[in-house]
């Protein structure tokens, strides 16, 4: 692939997708090459809370772990789920895209100080496949062409896939189904339900920071899943 055909790539992925996947791509890059600690990018309550090392609520959400072979499914599908929900269901709403993303966090961060999860990424990725699957509800998706089903079913097959892949119940994937069913239950689910518009909404300061222009197209094409180890305890080297 040339340089040319990869900057095309690179600028064709909607701009906050673009800098999530830049995190799972570039904290791993930094680790492999020595030159910072992967503990220095997880959630950790000592370092964050006493030493004011604020970045962590930044990095975490987006390390889904070292290279390895368990971190090639983990990235794909992070990078699948996020450039689809923004570049479909968000198209020109980079705003929004934003605070759903904010809005996920802050409970998976919680959940993480709690659980003592210092690893976010898989907790972001499988908030972003219960959002895509809310979202295209009654679309098909498909387990490597094996067989197909609704796409509302998706984070659950994920879940599933987990389990029976490594043996451990998949607490991570779901406390992320949580975080994201909050923020779809607030700004979906009630408001249809009772008439009545969303009860949070983007903040006008996150509006100002985006024109709203459309927002390139991403991989576009059905969803295909698949098993893997994926998301309870990921190695840090």
């Amino acid at each position: 692939m040339s340089t040319d055909a990869i900057k095309e790539w690179w600028t064709s992925i909607p701009i906050i997708s673009r800098w999530m996947f830049a995190g799972v791509l570039g904290i791993p890059a930094i680790c492999a090459l020595g030159l910072i600690s992967p503990y220095s990018f997880t959630l950790s309550f000592a370092p964050l809370f006493k030493q004011f090392q604020i970045w962590r609520l930044i990095t975490s959400p987006v390390f889904i772990g070292t290279f390895g072979p368990n971190f090639l499914f983990p990235m794909i599908f992070f990078y699948q789920y996020s450039t689809k929900l923004e570049s479909q269901h968000f198209q020109g709403k980079t705003d929004d895209f934003l605070f759903l993303v904010i809005c996920v966090t802050i409970p998976n961060i919680i959940f993480g100080l709690i659980f003592n999860y210092m690893i976010l990424g898989t907790m972001t990725t499988m908030s972003l496949i219960y959002m895509y699957s809310r979202y295209n509800a009654n679309s098909q998706s498909s387990f490597f062409g094996f067989f197909s089903f609704k796409t509302v079913y998706l984070p659950w097959i994920f879940m599933l896939m987990s389990f029976l892949t490594s043996g451990a119940l998949p607490v991570q994937d779901f406390l992320g189904v949580v975080s994201a069913h909050i923020y779809y239950y607030l700004t979906d689910v009630y408001p249809r339900a009772h008439g009545k518009p969303s009860l949070i909404k983007t903040p006008r300061f996150i509006s100002n920071l985006f024109k709203n222009e459309p927002v390139p197209r991403g991989p576009g094409g059905r969803t295909v899943t698949g098993g893997y180890n994926w998301g309870q305890g990921r190695a840090l080297g």
